[in-house]
């Protein structure tokens, strides 16, 4: 789940197991627990994990696609 606006990220699922996420929602607004940051770096897709640090990078995803929508 991404936010291009401000390149947070949710992990939905790792290794094949869904990981939660927070998410409030009112008749008006929602609000989304972020729980990290993401960035492209050409071909790669960049994941920081707020909490451990953690670096992860991915290749395979769409980045020219996502890149143009942020």
């Amino acid at each position: 789940l991404l936010d291009p606006a401000d390149r947070l990220a949710a992990r939905l699922a790792r290794d094949g197991e869904s990981e939660p996420v927070r998410i409030e929602e009112t008749d008006t607004t929602f609000a989304i627990g972020w729980k990290g940051r993401y960035r492209i770096e050409g071909p790669a897709f960049v994941y920081t994990d707020n909490d451990s640090g953690r670096v992860t990078t991915i290749l395979g995803y769409p980045t020219d696609q996502l890149a143009q929508i942020g």
